[in-house]
């Protein structure tokens, strides 16, 4: 039943990962075990890499959440006590500022389904039966394939006698040892992960209690929990592709904390350092070459500065007496 829901899915899932196994099997071989770790790996770097402008609209969406929460709270207070009203003018406030609460959660929801594909795949590949665009001599081939000696089709629990002996495989020991460490390494990546994010990216302004920030930090402690579980019950591969997701995550929050992050976070106080930091550099660098330019140029700047505070300032109203008005 799964599998039919889920069939085309399986397919695009397996067409990749086969396509990548094709090239990398140029290179070490087809039956090699590189070459399906590989072909796991660059799927999800596949996937990752078309989510893209997904991510982007996460970024913004999260950012303009994280403004939004005193006019947030503000209704909350106004419309305590009657929750449609409260409902239609928190739409009204998302719509006005381009903005959904949803948006947010778009990339998660969107790479399940090739999750689920991957494990089913793999599911397909343990039993050393066709599926998708594996063949059943690719099956095969994979499901005697191993990372560090753990074959990529098993789990820490889920594994049989008559699996383990198809593919030469007497004893559960590797697999265990190698499934938990994985465990282990992709729960703490979790952890860090959403601990980076929250510590650089956050507004510094606690004057007003942000309720979403406040389940972040429940779910920063709660989660690697549950994903240490989740991952001694999927296959070796599936752990994997969650491995390489995350480092791919982690390389794209460290883009986006030194490019775009939160106004007012950490992350953009050190921006603007470092932008002040490369400025200083330059005037030192044009100092050096050319002093008599750069003196030109410091006294273009406090030109400019020194007329942007004037235009700061308040004009004054004239004052007219009766008979200036009468004429």
């Amino acid at each position: 039943m799964i599998d039919t829901i889920l069939s085309p899915i399986i397919w695009a899932t397996s067409f990749v990962m086969m396509l990548w196994h094709r090239a990398f099997g140029a290179i070490f071989g087809s039956s090699s075990s590189a070459s399906w770790v590989l072909s796991i790996i660059f799927l999800t770097i596949t996937i990752r890499a078309a989510m893209i402008p997904l991510f982007r609209k996460q970024i913004k969406s999260m950012q303009n959440m994280q403004r939004l929460q005193p006019q947030i709270q503000a209704l909350q207070k106004k419309y305590k006590l009657d929750k449609q009203k409260l409902q239609q003018e928190m739409m009204k406030l998302y719509k006005d500022n381009g903005t959904s609460p949803f948006a947010s959660c778009m990339p998660i929801l969107l790479q399940t389904p090739f999750f689920m594909g991957l494990y089913r795949v793999l599911s397909h590949v343990s039993a050393g039966n066709a599926v998708g665009a594996l063949s059943k001599g690719d099956s095969v081939s994979a499901q005697h394939a191993n990372f560090f000696g753990a074959p990529l089709s098993l789990s820490f629990l889920h594994h049989t006698p008559s699996q383990m002996a198809n593919i030469g495989i007497h004893s559960v020991t590797n697999l265990q040892v190698i499934a938990i460490i994985m465990a282990i390494i992709y729960a703490t990546s979790q952890f860090l992960t959403q601990r980076m994010m929250m510590a650089k990216n956050t507004n510094l302004d606690n004057s007003v209690p942000n309720p979403m920030m406040q389940s972040q930090k429940i779910m920063l402690y709660v989660m690697p929990f549950g994903m240490l579980f989740f991952s001694l019950n999927v296959q070796i591969g599936v752990v994997l592709y969650l491995m390489t997701t995350n480092v791919w995550t982690i390389g794209q929050q460290f883009y986006t904390l030194r490019n775009s992050p939160m106004p007012g976070s950490q992350a953009e106080k050190e921006m603007l350092a470092r932008r002040k930091a490369k400025e200083d550099k330059k005037r030192q660098d044009l100092i050096a070459k050319d002093p008599e330019a750069a003196r030109e140029l410091a006294a273009a700047n406090t030109a400019a500065q020194d007329k942007a505070a004037i235009s700061r300032q308040r004009q004054q109203p004239v004052r007219t007496t009766r008979s200036k008005r009468k004429k």
